[in-house]
């Protein structure tokens, strides 16, 4: 394990945050661009706090971990405000909402609401209502975040698992509306209904994912949607999660390697363990351990996935970069998972067209 956190220092202590007493001026340097990138920077104030360990870190370090707290704040109670909004607007057509990830997070008052930032609101309505919650939505003052030709709408409305991304046009916090965990395309097959019937409602018209199905939206966010762009925050967020239920429901373990199966969710599952393991050090127990290997890849695509994995989400130090070929690869499973091949031989020559297009754009197209 000491090979994978060797030389990142957020790594090393978030797996033991007593490292800090150690460090030297130089080090604490090289800490915080890697603590910045990776979004942790309310995460580690918190653990720093609650070890006792804030007298040991610089001052300056500790004014620009609890300013990072301060903005977080505000990001939250936009969301929190966007959630609402979109609950009343929804409320005319009676259409349920289930919130997801960061948002679900602050409304189901977890833990990880007191320093967990998020970039926009991710939610879920029923496969069957989503043309009618986005039509809603943009004759109720939100409109496309970005710019979406025909071909993106498409892609979108008939292969994706949601919308294109809107935001209301006198506010800045972007509203992603799903009906499903995974493109219908995708080599994962999720039973949107079984999320449904396991939802934990909140407040009226509002409900949160069930425990169970959140690590598995994490895992399935982070592992087979797309490029791992999720970054280590989430591996926290799963790390955060399965600590938390673990201790609420005894049997949360068991549950959660039979809601893996069922959903047919295990292969992320088990990426989501492993790499909590090697680079978080989690730790659990025997039987989950040995239950989610149920579900682990052939070993030559286990060490790629390793070796990808460690150079994305391991944070960078300074002046270092993913190497290309890794972003090729993860660019290309992030696609091969995502849609049968005729389909993806069909959107990457789209994708190139579009980029080879005379009229200089943005590159705002999903992918």
């Amino acid at each position: 394990m000491g090979s994978v956190v060797s030389g990142n220092l957020l790594l090393a202590m978030l797996r033991e945050p007593a490292c800090v007493t150690q460090w030297t001026a130089g080090q604490w340097n090289l800490f915080l661009p890697q603590v910045r990138q990776a979004r942790l920077m309310g995460r580690c104030y918190f653990l720093l706090e609650k070890t006792g360990l804030l007298d040991a870190v610089p001052p300056r370090i500790v004014d620009q971990l609890r300013g990072a707290l301060v903005q977080t704040r505000y990001v939250q109670n936009q969301a929190r405000r966007e959630l609402e909004q979109v609950r009343r607007t929804l409320v005319s057509i009676d259409c349920p909402l289930i919130a997801m990830k960061g948002v679900a997070y602050l409304a189901a008052e977890l833990p990880s609401a007191a320093w967990r930032n998020l970039s926009d609101v991710d939610l879920l309505v029923p496969r069957e209502r989503i043309e009618d919650v986005e039509a809603l939505l943009k004759r109720s003052g939100w409109q496309l975040n970005g710019d979406f030709d025909t071909y993106d709408q498409h892609y979108y409305h008939d292969w994706m698992h949601e919308v294109p991304p809107l935001i209301h046009r006198l506010r800045e916090t972007e509203v992603d509306i799903h009906h499903n965990l995974a493109p219908p395309v995708s080599t994962i097959k999720i039973d949107a209904h079984k999320l449904w019937e396991s939802a934990v409602e909140i407040s009226p018209g509002l409900s949160v994912l069930a425990p169970t199905d959140m690590l598995l939206h994490n895992a399935v966010h982070l592992f087979m949607n797309d490029e791992l762009r999720g970054g280590l925050r989430d591996v926290v967020d799963f790390v955060d999660l399965l600590s938390h239920f673990s201790v609420a429901q005894p049997d949360f373990e068991a549950a959660l390697l039979a809601r893996a199966a069922q959903l047919g969710c295990g292969l992320p599952l088990f990426y989501a363990v492993d790499t909590a393991q090697r680079l978080l050090a989690l730790e659990t127990s025997d039987d989950f351990h040995a239950g989610v290997q149920r579900f682990a890849p052939v070993a030559p695509i286990r060490g790629l996935m390793r070796l990808l994995i460690k150079q994305t989400l391991a944070p960078l130090r300074p002046g270092l970069r993913r190497t290309g070929f890794a972003s090729w690869l993860l660019f290309v499973r992030s696609h091969w998972v995502r849609m049968p091949l005729p389909m993806l031989l069909r959107h990457l020559a789209q994708k190139s067209f579009k980029k080879h297009d005379a009229t200089p754009t943005i590159d705002a197209t999903p992918g």
